[in-house]
């Protein structure tokens, strides 16, 4: 009789029950990682939630600022524009008070002049005067007069008052000559006279104020 030898089922089971101990570790293994990774992001969603609001407060203080630096440049490119106009007045005032002084100062040294009347044609009859200009003149100065004329007693005379006193000189030019008057401010009037009591005279003259 061949001799089968006893039945012993115990190392399977106990490979059974090994094999299910390790996959009950790996699922509870495995529910561990599961809660600490929703554990872990948990923790940081608060953190990013956190981080996100520090960001958007800065975001808005940094949006306060560049609305408030923005109206700082307009008011700022305001200011620029006004002072440039201010100054383009100003400029244009001493470049007038610059002419004004330099006017003056041509005044103060007589380096100024106007012509009173130029190459003016005068018809007389003997022995009379002609009043060829008067007007006011406004700074102490002189007068030149110039003529030619066709009798050799034509002469200029000058008439103006200053200060309550009456000024009145006269020159004789003849058919061509020249005379300068000292004039003071004032009403200032010129003559072209000829003292021949026979002859007419034909004229022509003219004068130059210097102040």
């Amino acid at each position: 009789m061949k001799y089968m030898g006893v039945y012993n089922p115990g190392p399977k089971k106990r490979n059974i029950k090994v094999l299910a101990l390790a996959v009950v570790c790996v699922i509870l293994a495995a529910s561990l990682v599961g809660v600490i990774a929703v554990y872990a992001l948990n923790g940081n969603s608060a953190d990013l939630k956190a981080q996100l609001t520090t960001k958007d407060n800065m975001i808005s203080s940094l949006q306060a600022n560049n609305t408030a630096l923005q109206s700082n440049i307009t008011q700022t490119q305001a200011l620029i524009s006004y002072y440039t106009n201010q100054l383009g007045s100003l400029n244009q005032q001493l470049t007038s008070l610059n002419d004004q002084v330099s006017g003056y100062y041509n005044i103060a040294i007589m380096n100024v002049s106007s012509i009173l009347f130029s190459q003016q044609p005068i018809t007389q009859d003997a022995n009379s005067t002609t009043q060829v200009f008067s007007d006011v003149i406004y700074y102490s100065g002189y007068v030149a007069i110039q003529s030619t004329a066709s009798a050799n007693t034509t002469y200029a005379e000058v008439i103006y008052s200053y200060g309550g006193t009456n000024f009145d000189y006269n020159q004789t030019l003849g058919t061509s000559g020249n005379a300068v008057f000292p004039v003071l401010p004032g009403t200032l009037t010129i003559n072209i006279g000829n003292i021949n009591q026979a002859t007419s005279n034909t004229v022509t003259a003219s004068a130059t104020y210097y102040y």
